[in-house]
């Protein structure tokens, strides 16, 4: 004799089988990020200041910054383009969209290189705007000199001291809000 429990049995199968593949799958949709439990200790004002202010020596608390909020994408001691999705939000409130680090490579045949990193590139959110003349108080950059042409939708600002060089661009129509960064050091 067939039993409606013997009925419904591959019908329940399937539903427990569906069931627990989408309860699966709302677990691997989320986005990995630079963890938000602990909120960053720096803004994007002390990254540009502490390289004016303490060359080589500042230059390496950003990086070390940058390396303790990306930990987990880090690759062979290196940053490599990696894209925030706006998830950084700096302890001022500006948002970095891109971070990246980069150290010199050997060329075959070539002299040993240090593996320290010498350059950092920062992609900044437009809201909130980081204003130029705020870089240019925090690090005495000078702009493009007058009279010379360069491209018409960006304008670079540039600070140089003595181990580290900094330049922030602005982008038309307003060449108001810093958009990108770059500290380099300097040999």
């Amino acid at each position: 004799m067939l039993l409606l429990s013997d009925i419904l049995r591959p019908y329940w199968i399937a539903w427990s089988v569906m069931a627990l593949a989408i309860s699966g799958c709302a677990g691997t949709t989320t986005k990995s990020a630079p963890s938000t439990s602990e909120k960053p200790v720096l803004g994007l004002e002390q990254l540009l200041s502490l390289p004016v202010q303490q060359e080589r020596v500042g230059f390496d608390q950003v990086v070390d910054f940058l390396h303790h909020q990306y930990a987990a994408h880090l690759r062979n001691g290196e940053i490599s383009s990696l894209d925030t999705g706006g998830e950084l939000v700096l302890a001022d409130g500006y948002i970095l969209l891109d971070a990246s680090t980069r150290t010199p490579q050997r060329i075959s045949g070539g002299p040993e290189v240090g593996a320290k990193v010498t350059s950092i590139s920062l992609g900044v959110s437009k809201t909130p705007c980081f204003p130029l003349e705020r870089f240019i108080q925090i690090s005495g950059a000078q702009g493009p000199p007058p009279g010379v042409l360069g491209p018409s939708d960006y304008k670079r600002y540039r600070y140089r001291g003595a181990d580290v060089d900094i330049s922030a661009s602005v982008r038309y129509p307003d060449f108001e809000c810093v958009y990108f960064v770059n500290l380099d050091v300097i040999n």
